[in-house]
Formats: structure tokens, C-alpha cells, sequence
């Protein structure tokens, strides 16, 4: 939600006039556009593996005839947030633009145990709550084919508890403040007729994730994200798009793998329980050291699961030193319009109502020798709405586990979403 492109849909000249260089695929319509929106809307969320929330949002596009957008919000359920975010401010106008935004949140995430064989029902439920500032700069030429972008995020939180499976809680939780820098170095060559919406052509994305310092009794990684999207023309104005994507953590500074050394220092301890309540405890607290054990050893790429990838699965359903993505998805556009909506709550340009259909292939592991040895798969239905800036799609996908249901912004294969800003 912080950095969500605002696009306008009219349909004149796509590249700002007649004395810019032609290209093979051209832009359908203007990337820069100051048509102004606002948005007043109710809020329904459900993500995979996090759970349901609501609450409203107000979004205030191309502000006084510039690029500039403001965004506010505010959600609560299962999770919670509130934010607010300016983005696409230009301070060269159409080459160098600033993004930037605050939120908090309190969330509660499975958090499942590493491997592509791992189980559904093998996670603990660690508490979260704190809050981040994301910026961004981004060098942008040539209608935005080819963009670079510094993206720096500074996080602070804490752990209120852990409970494992059974809702037993650990004792001994560390519960003080982190702070925690990161910073993203990413590149996007879009070769496609539309950044928002594309219906032909390709895009490849990489972005380099780093964090700034090594947290306690923990290896530091660089994770490396390639991204690559091919979208083929179906009929007047469909498109099939295909998706492969790859990850992969590279250690930067190593962290102990003494499980013994860990335990004591992490404060690990299932002192208090007897009975089952020990056993299980113990069990969990092997099962975390042997997973903090392998994430010193090979670290952790970007996972799969969730909004994004494996839409079949919860939220970091999968994950390893290395992951591996392929999907497909059929986008068929039942209307395409341009009408003005112009309500109490809501006015701008209206685009289309979407109908999707995807199939999706993903693996897990901590060599490349054995990443494809295990493929989870993921189908299904989706359904999309999209406004001016603003992609809404809601997905009913089905895999090995059962199925999921998501609500969520913006088209899946996303770099960065909400619920993975950095």
C-alpha cells in the first residue's frame, strides 16, 4: 500500500509526444499522468497464514495537477496497522522521485518450520509489534522503461510472546526493543505498454536486499531477487502472463552454529511446564534452535507463500537459503472503460473488472543441486477491480494443503507488497 503507482487512463500519446524516440512495444497511455483522484474506502483484508482485518482507507492522487499522492489507513482484526504515505514525488520531474511512509503494526504470523517438506501443522505463533519508515528514490528514464531505485527502511519492534502450536508459551522471550536498517538496491527494465495494467511485452526486476548491521547471535545475508514477467496479447484486450522467479541469501558475516551457545544465549528455557506442557515444549524449542542452526548456516531467501507467490499457501509457508517460482495467469478483461466516476467518496477514472485463472510452481532448499527436487503447486480464480492507481483482486487458489482465500492490493509477482515492504 505505501507504494502503489498512481496511473491515469487517458488514452492520448503514451510516451509525452511525437519528437521522443519510437519503441517496438508503445506505452497505451500516459505514465506520468496528473489526472486528479480521490479515494474514500472501506477496507477487507485476509492474508494467508496472518488472518482477517478491517478498517478504511483514504487515498488523495495527483495532487494540485503534480504526480503527488498521499495515502492514509487504518486496519484491525486478527492484525493491525495504521500508516500513511506520500509517493511518486518528483523532485526532477520524470527522472528522479521520492517515495516515503510511516506505519505501525501488531501481527501474529505463523511461522512454519524451514523446507519444502516441512508440515502445515509444525509452526509457533511469535507476537510482534512495532512500526518502520520507509523512503525510496528512484532514477527513471525513458517512460519509465528503466528505473533504478535506493530503498532504505528503518524498523524498530519487539516480541510481546511466543506460544508454540498448542498455545504454550515460552518463558524467557527476549521482549526488548530492535532496531533494524535495511536497505534495497533494485533495478526494473519494463518493456511493456503499461506499467499499471501490461498486456504485452516483458519486464525483468532484480533488487539486492541488505541489512545494515548483524543482529545478536544471528548471520548476516544479502538476499539476491531476480524476476522475470512475459506478458502475450490475448484477443483485444486480455493478456496471458508468465513468471519465473528466483532467490537466493549470500552470507555477509557468519553467526555461531553451536546449538548449546545458542540456547543459553537466546534465553531458551521450558523451566515451569511439566507433563505433556514439557514435552511439547522441548520439542518445539529443538525444532527452533534446528531451524536458527540451518538460517546461521545458509540464511533465508525470499519466501514462498501467501499474497505474492504460492497463493494456495499462508503467508512463509515456505523458505530456505533458496527459492525458485514459475506461474502463469490468464487475465481477461470483461470491461474496459473509461468512464468518470465522480461520488462523495470516491472520484476518478474507472478502468476495467478483470477475470484470472493461474497455475503456479514453487520449491524450496539450501542448495541449488536440490531446488527443484520438491515443486509445490498452486491453482486457481481471481477476480480483479482496478482504479486509478489502485489494483483490488481478491484469489481462490488451491495446492496440496487444502485451499486459501486472499483479498489483497496490487497483481500477484509483486517485488515488494504491503505485507512485505523491505
Amino acid at each position: 500500500m505505501l507504494f502503489v503507482p498512481s496511473t491515469g487512463y487517458g488514452e492520448e500519446p503514451t510516451d509525452g509526444g511525437d519528437n521522443r524516440e519510437r519503441h517496438y512495444i508503445e506505452r497505451r497511455r500516459d505514465q506520468f499522468p496528473k489526472d486528479f483522484a480521490y479515494f474514500v474506502y472501506p477496507i477487507a483484508g485476509s492474508i494467508p497464514g496472518l488472518g482477517t482485518a478491517g478498517g478504511a482507507g483514504a487515498t488523495v492522487a495527483n495532487i494540485a495537477q503534480t504526480n503527488l499522492d498521499f495515502t492514509g489507513f487504518f486496519i484491525e482484526g486478527d492484525f493491525h496497522a495504521t500508516g500513511m504515505a506520500i509517493t511518486d514525488l518528483h523532485i526532477i520531474p520524470e527522472r528522479l522521485v521520492f517515495n516515503g511512509g510511516w506505519y505501525t503494526y501488531r501481527v501474529s504470523p505463523m511461522v512454519f518450520r524451514r523446507g519444502i517438506n516441512s508440515s502445515r501443522d509444525d509452526y509457533i505463533l511469535p507476537f510482534f509489534e512495532g512500526e518502520a519508515t520507509p523512503v525510496q528514490l528512484t532514477l527513471t528514464f525513458d517512460g519509465r522503461r528503466y528505473e533504478f531505485y535506493a530503498r532504505f527502511m528503518n524498523s524498530s519492534g519487539s516480541l510481546t510472546k511466543v506460544l508454540d502450536k498448542y498455545h504454550n508459551e515460552f518463558s524467557n522471550v527476549d521482549k526488548s526493543v530492535h532496531n533494524v536498517n535495511s536497505l534495497n538496491l533494485g533495478f526494473t527494465a519494463d518493456i511493456t505498454d503499461d506499467v499499471q495494467d501490461p498486456r504485452r511485452g516483458a519486464r525483468l526486476e532484480g533488487v539486492r536486499r541488505s541489512t545494515l548491521e548483524q543482529q545478536f547471535m544471528t548471520s548476516q545475508f544479502d538476499v539476491y531477487d531476480l524476476n522475470l514477467t512475459y506478458y502475450l496479447p490475448v484477443g483485444l484486450s486480455s493478456t496471458w502472463a508468465f513468471n519465473a522467479f528466483y532467490s537466493t541469501a549470500e552470507k555477509v558475516a557468519a553467526a555461531t552454529t553451536d546449538r548449546t551457545e545458542l540456547q543459553n544465549a537466546l534465553g531458551l528455557s521450558c523451566t515451569g511446564y511439566t507433563g505433556q506442557a514439557l514435552t511439547q515444549c522441548q520439542t518445539a524449542q529443538q525444532q527452533f534452535l534446528d531451524d536458527r542452526v540451518a538460517n546461521n548456516e545458509f540464511g533465508t531467501a525470499t519466501w514462498l507463500g501467501g499474497t505474492q507467490r504460492l497463493r494456495a499457501y499462508p503467508n512463509g509457508r515456505f523458505f530456505a537459503g533458496k527459492a525458485v517460482f514459475y506461474g502463469t495467469e490468464l487475465r481477461l478483461n470483461l470491461t474496459d472503460e473509461k468512464t468518470l466516476v465522480d461520488w462523495y467518496i470516491l472520484h476518478g477514472l474507472r478502468t476495467n473488472f478483470q477475470l484470472a485463472f493461474f497455475g503456479e510452481l514453487g520449491g524450496v532448499a539450501d542448495s541449488d543441486a536440490e531446488l527443484h527436487a520438491i515443486l509445490r503447486p498452486s491453482y486457481g480464480v481471481g477476480f480483479r477491480a482496478l482504479f486509478s492507481g489502485v489494483t483490488i483482486r481478491l484469489d481462490l487458489a488451491f495446492g496440496d494443503e487444502g485451499s486459501q482465500m486472499q483479498l489483497f492490493l496490487d497483481y500477484p509477482w509483486s517485488m515488494f507488497s504491503v505485507d512485505r515492504p523491505g
